[in-house]
This record gives C-alpha cells, sequence and structure tokens, in this order.
C-alpha cells in the first residue's frame, strides 16, 4: 500500500512481517505482530493507521505513525480461517476484513466494534478489491470472477452486482476486478485484467 501522498509505503512479508517505510526520511517501522504470512495490507492516506492480515486467522489495526505509540495495536479482528483481503475507509470510519472461507465484515475503525457482515449466499466470495464510497454508506467490491458488487455498509446486504466485460478472445471468458472507485455517489469506475476501465451507474 501506498500513501496519498506518496511518502509512506507499506509491505507485508511472507514471513508474517509488515514493514512501513518512509523513503525521503529512510524510516523503518516493522510491526511484529503476526505469526504467519502476510496477505493483504492497507493504510489511511495520511500513513500513520495501518491493517494487516495474515495467515494467522488475524487481521490487526496498529499506529504506523512516527509518533511513541509506533506499532501499537488499535484493534485485533479474529476470523475462522486466514484473513485474504483487508481495506481501510479513507476518511477513517471503517475497516473491512476477509478470509477465505465465508467471513466478511466490516468494522468501526474507531471503535473497533461490528458494524455488519456481508450476505451473500454461495459458498464463498473472494475479493481482489474493496473501496468506501465517500458518504460512508455504501462498499464496493471487485472479485477475480468479473463480478462488481455494492454492499450497504450498515446492513451487509448487496445492494446491486454487475459483471465486467472479458476479452473476447480468451476462453473460457474470465476477468479479474483489479481496481473499483466510486468516482462520485453514482458512478463506479472499475479497471480489469481484461484491459477495459467501465463506468457503472449505481442507481
Amino acid at each position: 500500500a501506498v500513501s496519498n501522498d506518496g511518502h509512506h509505503m507499506l509491505v507485508g512479508k511472507s514471513n508474517g512481517t509488515v514493514v512501513h517505510i518512509t523513503p525521503s526520511s529512510g524510516r523503518r517501522l516493522e510491526f511484529l505482530g503476526h505469526q504467519e504470512k502476510i496477505n493483504s495490507v492497507d493504510m489511511l492516506p495520511n500513513g500513520r493507521v495501518s491493517i494487516s492480515g495474515g495467515s494467522d486467522f488475524i487481521a490487526y489495526v496498529w499506529d504506523s505513525s512516527s509518533g511513541e505509540n509506533a506499532g501499537q495495536v488499535f484493534h485485533q479482528f479474529n476470523h475462522p480461517s486466514r484473513v485474504t483481503k483487508v481495506a481501510l475507509d479513507s476518511q477513517g470510519r471503517y475497516a473491512f476484513t476477509a478470509d477465505s472461507m465465508k467471513v466478511a465484515r466490516i468494522w468501526d475503525l474507531k471503535t473497533g466494534e461490528l458494524v455488519s457482515d456481508l450476505k451473500y449466499f454461495n459458498r464463498q466470495e473472494v475479493f481482489s478489491t474493496v473501496r468506501f464510497s465517500p458518504d460512508g454508506k455504501l462498499l464496493a467490491t471487485g472479485a477475480p470472477s468479473r463480478k462488481l458488487s455494492i454492499w450497504d455498509i450498515a446492513t451487509g446486504e448487496r445492494v446491486k452486482s454487475w459483471r465486467v466485460t472479458p476479452r473476447k478472445d480468451i476462453r473460457p471468458a474470465g476477468a479479474v476486478v483489479y481496481s473499483v472507485a466510486f468516482r462520485d455517489d453514482n458512478t463506479l469506475i472499475t479497471e480489469s485484467s481484461a484491459g477495459y476501465a467501465e463506468s457503472w451507474k449505481i442507481q
């Protein structure tokens, strides 16, 4: 993960270490809370709060600032299987964690309390990208299965879903949703492995 100003980088390693780097100053902060491989990392735009998820079934939210509490854990979120995707709301309201089985959760970043579980009926859902809406009401997810979904943060219900366009010369027709962003509160933009950027109207 890279902070908005490009001043900080966050790197998750296969040995369970997470490294917060400030290239301009050479500062390195190593977070050693995990016991197994790191699968996903994210941080707030200013780089001061980080989240990491690992194969030890845990996601940690921790202090990656340069203050005296650097490395301190704010929240620990436990899952029944390895944590495969984590994300933070850019405005510091929510955290997202998902595992390899069937649990995907939205948490209140300030209190650490559970806000909602994403409700889906298939055996599992795998997420390749996650983004919170600017107004704090919706969560957008992309998947390796071409699937783009919108979720209600308060309830965890799926509001709407689409399939991104696959390349015509590939069989079977597939595409991984690499990135999703809110252009505004009613428009999504996706980028996929098919090489297409696409725009989607929520309503």
